[in-house]
């Protein structure tokens, strides 16, 4: 269905002179130039509509794609010398020598859909067109082996390394196959010494995986790759049964690049569709209109059944992430009942792609309200901000600082020059958000965020920045309501982050609405090096000043 939306919409929106579709940009704030909400002509959505037409296979539908595969390789870099070899802007309106910087993935991305077109296409095509959307994948299959990316960057690992097999194959280029093979298994190697993957449990990544695998059943042919892919694709089938919550529909926290608070439809839909388990998609998601244009390959039948119920109530996961940018081993938490979850990791930073602290319970009225903490500056998720926390069961301590040497909004891509960051609002959030949420003050250190039967409790640790005491205060805003710690807001002001000095805590627990919340204050004990968070008996500790970023 979506398929065939994402036709009509390319459709309704292509243009003839450009031999293109036009669509709304929609800026993740990094990369591009180009703002949100402009009109724009995308690279990847030109392939899937290429993609898509060809699949179509009726001769006017052939010859679009002709001239939209014609149009797309016009903008590649084909150069071998340029720094942007074998890559593509994400817009017509933009090549990569001039975005802010090129993403170097796109070779990957769209040098697999060349590759599809080459597998599954090739007699529908021209042979002129055909040689031109060889050429196209042989300089992207270069590029992505000169850039050579480490198996810890596991989805673009493996969609580079099928992009380079399909190549091996399709381009009588054996020695891509071969290099496949090795990136392949350093994948799987990597997998095993950490322990996961490390973009963990992520609502985005985990999926893509799998559509990888897919793609590579439809385009590749050597048997030992089919192999290691197929391990890939359970690993990932096992990374998201492990913590998806039946109650809710949801992929429990903590999470790593995730888009969204709530499952996307197309991807609750695919795991309804593949699992058998009854996976609602939550109201109000928007959809990802990429189409799946490979098909779809079941759950493996040993974990099925875990998408329906938990194996025990309550069940607890606790899961070893690899080691994170500060060197120290991330541990993800997560608590799971019937109708709630909760689940942290014991160090992470905040930017807008992670979901260190992140819970979610059902309603009568709402099937998955959510539950999150964060920091934000000047009303975005700043990167530059950690936590360590620590969990037991549904309750949690998380103690929050700052780095230097970070990006504001992306990890690398936006670093301030020499720390200095422009600071007008700056608060550590804790929010409930959905239908039917409140909130309500306890007097001066704990918050209730109420939905339905249950609670989440919010109690209050001292907070400052630079030396001044914030305020926690209650804010309800658009179904949302949250305790907040109010760290600065006024005058815009340049802040060192080598010496902007935050310390700030609180606990939280989730209990039903029937029960009394834990009765103990939040304490702090400020040493020369670290300071050392007590809730009940959960105890942390933090970096007395701010750390570098990694």
């Amino acid at each position: 269905m979506k398929d065939k939306r994402f036709l009509a919409d390319s459709d309704e929106h292509y243009e003839p002179d450009v031999r293109l579709p036009w669509s709304v940009s929609r800026s993740n704030g990094y990369h591009t130039r180009i703002p949100a909400g402009t009109r724009v002509h995308e690279t990847r959505g030109a392939a899937d509509y290429a993609l898509v037409l060809l699949a179509d296979g009726a001769p006017d539908r052939i010859r679009r794609a002709h001239d939209v595969l014609d149009a797309l390789l016009d903008l590649q870099n084909t150069d071998p010398t340029a720094e942007h070899y074998g890559l593509w802007g994400y817009f017509r309106e933009e090549p990569a020598e001039q975005m802010a910087p090129a993403d170097w993935n796109w070779a990957d991305f769209i040098g697999v859909r060349l590759a599809q077109v080459l597998a599954a296409h090739a007699a529908a095509l021209d042979p002129p067109v055909r040689t031109r959307v060889e050429e196209g994948l042989r300089h992207a299959a270069l590029a992505i082996f000169r850039r050579n990316v480490g198996a810890a960057y596991t989805n673009i690992a493996l969609l580079g390394a099928v992009t380079c097999a399909a190549a091996g194959e399709l381009l009588a280029m054996p020695y891509l196959v071969g290099y496949a093979r090795i990136r392949l298994t350093r994948i799987l190697e990597r997998l095993d010494a950490d322990g996961g993957f490390a973009e963990y449990n992520s609502p985005t990544y985990s999926p893509f995986l799998l559509d990888i695998a897919e793609r590579s059943a439809v385009i590749v042919a050597d048997a030992e790759v089919a192999a290691l892919v197929e391990q890939v694709r359970v690993r990932a089938w096992e990374a998201l049964a492990e913590r998806f919550h039946p109650g809710t529909g949801q992929l429990a926290g903590p999470q790593a690049r995730a888009y969204e608070d709530w499952l996307r439809p197309g991807i609750a839909q695919y795991l309804a569709e593949q699992t058998g388990a009854p996976v609602e998609p939550h109201a109000g998601v928007p959809e990802d209109p990429t189409p799946r244009v490979a098909p779809a390959l079941p759950c493996p039948p040993h974990l099925a059944p875990r998408f329906a119920c938990l194996p025990t109530d309550p069940h607890v996961v606790r899961t070893g992430f690899g080691i994170g940018n500060r060197g120290v081993e991330l541990v993800g938490t997560t608590w799971l009942t019937a109708d709630a979850c909760l689940g942290t990791t014991n160090e992470e930073f905040a930017w807008t792609q992670r979901r260190p602290l992140l819970g979610y319970w059902r309603t009568a009225t709402d099937p998955a309200v959510v539950l999150r903490a964060r920091i934000l500056l000047n009303g975005h998720d700043l990167t530059a901000a950690w936590c360590r926390q620590v969990q037991d069961g549904p309750r949690v301590l998380s103690a929050w600082w700052l780095s230097y040497d970070s990006g504001d909004f992306h990890p690398n891509l936006d670093k301030p020059a020499d720390s200095l960051f422009a600071v007008e609002d700056l608060r550590l959030r804790v929010s409930l958000r959905g239908t039917g949420v409140s909130g309500r003050a306890n007097g001066a250190d704990t918050f209730t965020l109420a939905a339905g039967e249950r609670h989440a409790t919010v109690h209050t640790g001292q907070a400052d920045f630079l030396g001044t005491q914030a305020e926690w205060t209650l804010s309800e805003v658009d179904g949302e309501v949250a305790a907040e710690a109010v760290l600065y807001s006024g005058e815009r002001r340049t802040v060192d982050f080598h010496d902007a000095v935050l310390r700030a805590g609180f606990a939280v627990e989730l209990h039903a609405a029937t029960e009394p919340h834990t009765d103990a204050p939040v304490r702090r004990d400020d040493g020369a090096d670290a300071i050392a968070w007590r809730w009940a008996d959960l105890a942390v500790d933090t970096p007395a000043r701010p750390t570098p970023f990694a």
